[in-house]
């Protein structure tokens, strides 16, 4: 048996004046987990939030797991905060490590070393131009691969369909890893997602706006368990 498929969405194109109401509709709909994404300004252009309000969403709902993208420049200094709100899963960012660009003080081994002692499970992202080949010797120590399906930073973004190509190889090499994906997914490319051996979702904007969320969730859950194409 390979890792459960789970769907989860991301808040970034909620109404923040309304999230928690907001929220509940999407717990409510069958989602699997919450998707946060932490922007500081500087790995990316945008800004959104920090550890006080994923502490809070955490507090106000306590039964669903809750994940965090780090889309900073400094990941390290985010992990006892974020353990301490009670994130769940931590995500960061391979091209935010001095294995990527040499500027980085921290390395992608000593930041999944800190994110273990702080008991959070680990997930490494990668952008669209990142070599997929670049994350292979971490996977041993990792829960999850992220692949970005849209260029990081904001909501709304058309899906890239050939980011299907470095799943397929991940699960190829790897095949007991948590695949997850994120930008721009839904229920129209959810099916390719599960035949490039995805097994987790992340929808924003499709879910979010969906009239039929509970469907959708249902929907694109289903697909996660869709033969492989060959690879």
């Amino acid at each position: 048996m390979g890792p459960k498929p789970t769907v989860g969405v991301s808040i970034l194109n909620c109404n923040f004046v309304e999230i928690k109401t907001e929220l509940k509709i999407l717990i409510e709909s069958g989602i699997d987990f919450v998707h946060l994404d932490v922007m500081d300004g500087n790995f990316v252009d945008d800004i959104t939030f920090g550890p006080s309000f994923v502490r809070d969403l955490i507090k106000e709902f306590p039964n669903i797991i809750f994940e965090v993208h780090m889309m900073v420049k400094h990941p390290h200094k985010f992990i006892d905060s974020m353990a301490n709100a009670g994130v769940h899963r931590f995500i960061f960012h391979f091209e935010a490590t001095n294995n990527c660009y040499n500027h980085y003080s921290h390395s992608v081994e000593k930041l999944i070393e800190s994110i273990r002692s702080s008991r959070m499970e680990v997930a490494l992202a990668i952008n669209p131009e990142t070599d997929v080949k670049r994350i292979f010797e971490f996977v041993p120590s990792i829960d999850c691969a992220l692949i970005m399906t849209v260029h990081p930073g904001r909501g709304g973004q058309k899906f890239i369909p050939e980011m299907m190509s470095k799943c397929l190889e991940l699960s190829k090499r790897f095949p007991n890893l948590d695949i997850e994906v994120d930008g721009g997914v839904g229920p129209k490319n959810s099916e390719i997602c599960g035949r490039s051996c995805v097994t987790r979702i992340v929808s924003g904007s499709a879910l979010v706006n969906s009239e039929r969320k509970s469907s959708d969730v249902i929907q694109m859950r289903n697909c996660l368990t869709q033969p492989a194409v060959s690879n």
